[in-house]
């Protein structure tokens, strides 16, 4: 079975990630997202980096968002990309739900793409038969 995959879009970037869990759509959406734009010669390997973050969003396509974005923050500020990621996301009540996460990778000396931001726009994440499917528009 296939963790993501790229799909047409005429402007940006889109992208659907496969899960058997949230944690695993997350994960695969974020691993798609840093493949895209990554150039494996700029990696710096002589050492790995780690980011733990937390958050509260008020629905599960806005949690998707607002991690991803957070993810594109911390690489942005601190020159990093990430490729493994520990994930914990739990729901609080009828529709908030909490993330926590610890983001693992390594220092970059510079990117072959630059993502603007996450969008809204097509954003789809749901339950098929087992299987959680999430698709994502990036503004690049």
């Amino acid at each position: 079975m296939s963790t993501y995959e790229f799909l047409e879009h005429p402007t940006d970037l889109k992208i659907r990630a496969f899960g058997e869990s949230l944690d695993e759509v997350f994960t695969n959406m974020a691993k798609g997202m840093f493949a895209a734009i990554t150039d494996e010669e700029l990696i710096i390997r002589d050492e790995t980096v780690i980011q733990d973050f937390e958050m509260n969003s008020v629905d599960l396509p806005s949690l998707l968002v607002d991690y991803l974005n957070q993810l594109i923050s911390l690489g942005d500020t601190n020159n990093e990309i990430y490729d493994y990621f520990e994930l914990g996301i739990m729901q609080i009540g009828n529709e908030n739900w909490s993330l926590k996460c610890r983001a693992t990778g390594y220092k970059v000396s510079g990117l072959k793409l630059e993502i603007k931001a996450v969008t809204y726009n097509e954003l789809k994440i749901a339950e098929q038969v087992g299987q959680w499917l999430a698709e994502v528009v990036f503004d690049i």
